[in-house]
């Protein structure tokens, strides 16, 4: 009987010391409850995507796509091919442009480029390159430059239903814009971003394979670049604010995944592996050149 008092003691003592903790340490048990949740219904996250599946990447925008004024001009573009390859994926970016310091360095990134610009590179590159997945961050310049940023709604909506209907296996993954400290620039950036969440939105219901990348911190996100991650031209985001964009499309790309979007790249010679050929995307380019010049 004394064993039995002294063990009720015991628990009687623990369930105080629990109960305290959780007091004095506010558990979201909402987080809890979804985090093993996903232990049990989603893919591990430490494997290849989609089983290993052939990645053919098309990024399409304009100087902050391309990487300018970080380290090496890299961007979040090799940050990103470096972690899907390290996770067992083939990747081969894909382009009619080619910008960076690292070996399989397309792109579809022209910059100071607005969004009707890069609509017609699409127009030029994307049937023949067939990618399997694209990666959109296009708008700064329309608001920069002024040009009829009311109205990107409409434009951005064509440009993504454009690359679904040019590329049918293609998984498209847009993105908002980063925050800028130009004050004159940045209402501006945050109404360009309401459209682009709104053609996100739209297309998302109508089923098609689409998904939203945010990179403005004003949704209260964490790890979203801030105006201290843009460097001194108030476009281009620091290294640092780089890699926080890399880790966001990282986060996208198993989200389409876990959505079931992603398919195998069309079959037109293309290597699976972007370091291993450029041969084939050459002679693509030449062909698409002379048959599809470009309107501007």
């Amino acid at each position: 009987m004394l064993v039995i008092y002294k063990l009720a003691s015991v628990c009687a003592v623990a369930l105080i010391l629990i109960a305290l903790f959780f007091f004095t340490h506010p558990v979201d048990v909402e987080y809890q409850w979804n985090r093993l949740a996903q232990g049990k219904n989603k893919p591990s996250h430490n494997g290849a995507v989609a089983g290993g599946m052939p990645l053919r990447m098309m990024f399409i925008g304009a100087s902050v796509t391309r990487g300018e004024v970080s380290t090496g001009d890299r961007g979040y573009r090799k940050q990103l091919r470096d972690k899907l390859t390290s996770l067992g994926n083939p990747v081969n970016y894909v382009g009619f442009n080619r910008f960076g310091d690292f070996p399989d360095n397309d792109v579809e990134g022209y910059g100071a480029a607005r969004i009707r610009q890069l609509r017609d590179h699409a127009e030029q590159a994307v049937p023949y390159l067939q990618p399997n997945l694209i990666l959109i961050q296009v708008g700064t310049s329309d608001c920069f430059q002024k040009d009829d940023p009311v109205n990107i709604l409409t434009r951005m909506r064509d440009l993504v239903e454009y690359l679904l209907e040019a590329s049918p296996k293609a998984t498209v993954i847009m993105s908002t814009l980063l925050t800028t400290p130009d004050l004159e620039a940045e209402p501006c950036m945050k109404s360009a971003n309401a459209q682009i969440r709104q053609v996100a939105t739209d297309l998302i219901r109508e089923k098609k394979p689409v998904a939203i990348a945010e990179m403005h911190y004003d949704q209260g996100l964490p790890r979203r670049p801030r105006p201290e991650d843009i460097g001194g031209d108030r476009i281009h985001p620091t290294d640092e604010g780089y890699f926080m964009m890399g880790d966001i499309f990282m986060e996208k790309i198993r989200e389409v995944e876990e959505k079931g979007f992603l398919k195998y790249p069309a079959e037109n010679g293309i290597p699976e592996d972007g370091e291993s050929s450029r041969e084939v995307e050459d002679q693509l380019k030449e062909k698409a050149e002379k048959e599809h010049p470009l309107k501007t």
